[in-house]
């Protein structure tokens, strides 16, 4: 991993770059929602873990919980938008226009919800604990799930046209 200049925008970062090119990685987005919607899992926070992972970061349970605490609020609203998306998905095509607004506002919230992440990343918080041992013990994750995700990781990371830009 390679130390960037500080992004012009917090909402222009590299934890929600790579978000989003982690999130398109086969096999991810079907982990991720499974985790969210099965173990009540925020996604922003596991692609927090998934990126400290990448740049070889530990985190602690205190930064854990300061995060976690920080996002709660903006995450009850992700939580009301995205019921509200899902709900207009199954009465598509008559509500596409309503199911697109929604999926717009939804990514942006987790959009600020990464970059309060990132702001955190900037922070000099003592790691150490592994970042996917840490989300996996939050979420009750099997050793098979945690297995599975930093395969994931691993994957993605053997993909990528330049491992250290990411």
């Amino acid at each position: 991993m390679t130390d960037k200049a500080p992004p012009s925008s917090s909402q222009e970062n590299p934890l929600w770059q790579f978000s989003l090119d982690f999130y398109r990685h086969e096999g991810v987005e079907a982990f991720l929602l499974g985790c969210q919607d099965e173990k009540g899992a925020d996604v922003c926070l596991m692609l927090w873990a998934s990126y400290a992972t990448v740049c070889g970061h530990q985190l602690s349970e205190e930064g854990w919980r300061v995060a976690d605490r920080g996002l709660a609020p903006r995450r009850r609203m992700i939580i009301t938008v995205r019921h509200l998306r899902r709900l207009m998905g199954r009465l598509r095509p008559h509500t596409l226009r309503v199911y697109e607004m929604c999926k717009r506002y939804e990514l942006n919230l987790e959009r600020l919800q990464l970059a309060a992440l990132w702001k955190i990343c900037m922070e000099e918080w003592p790691g150490d604990r592994p970042a996917l041992q840490l989300a996996g013990q939050q979420y009750g994750l099997l050793q098979k799930e945690l297995g599975h995700w930093a395969h994931l990781i691993e994957g993605f990371m053997a993909s990528a046209e330049n491992p250290d830009a990411v």
